[in-house]
């Protein structure tokens, strides 16, 4: 199996940022492409890969065969399914259906905190205020990590224990939102967040971030 990972712009597109983490945990290697968003390239590539017409797209080759998964939460059980030892939920069924229960809601909620936070890795505002709704969504946000590590962290770092999850991948982006706009967070929740930062798979994708030039100019501020 060869796998291309095409990926939005890595400074704007924490959905991006998920499914590179995917690939990282599972140990597979695959070839990245960038495919700048909401330009000619990104048309194209509609039109090449239908029927994605989102990023992050997974293409997955087999015998000559090519598969095309898109969106960060098919790829993820794709994954899961082809790489089962990487144990990317946890084992525990109850767990198991806890960690996708979050997923899900990270997946397809917080319309505030995304529309008001949107993801970029460039930057750091020590100014931006959140208003009531988006504090609403960060106050969801940190009360869903209390109860997962309540019910199922045990000891360990992660949200479900000792081992990295799904669950944690998929809160990375939210963590460099909460990074990238200087938000207030209790001492726990901040330590997983700057935990989950440093992972080195983040750290990595942070890096290549850096060196691209395209602006997006609805995900920039004019704040300090």
């Amino acid at each position: 199996m060869q796998y291309t990972l095409i990926l939005g712009n890595r400074v704007y597109s924490g959905w991006t940022l998920r499914a590179w983490l995917m690939l990282k945990h599972v140990g597979a290697e695959f070839e990245a492409r960038v495919v700048p968003l909401y330009t000619n390239e990104f048309d194209r590539f509609r039109e090449e890969y239908f029927p994605a017409r989102q990023l992050p797209t997974l293409v997955a080759t087999e015998d000559g065969t090519q598969n095309v998964i898109w969106d960060s939460l098919s790829i993820t059980e794709f994954l899961n399914d082809r790489h089962p030892e990487a144990r990317l939920w946890p084992e525990d069924p109850l767990a198991r259906a806890a960690a996708r229960s979050l997923c899900a809601e990270m997946h397809s909620g917080f319309n505030a905190l995304r529309s008001n936070m949107p993801v970029n890795l460039k930057r750091c505002y020590t100014t931006f205020k959140p208003d009531g709704k988006t504090r609403a969504d960060i106050e969801r946000v940190c009360a869903f990590w209390t109860w997962a590590w309540r019910e199922f962290g045990g000891e360990g770092p992660y949200l479900f224990g000792d081992r990295f999850t799904a669950a944690d991948a998929f809160f990375v982006p939210v963590a460099s939102r909460f990074r990238t706009y200087s938000i207030d967070l209790d001492s726990r929740s901040r330590a997983y967040a700057d935990l989950i930062l440093r992972h080195p798979a983040t750290m990595e994708f942070v890096d290549a971030a850096q060196s691209e030039n395209w602006v997006l100019e609805h995900n920039e501020f004019d704040l300090e």
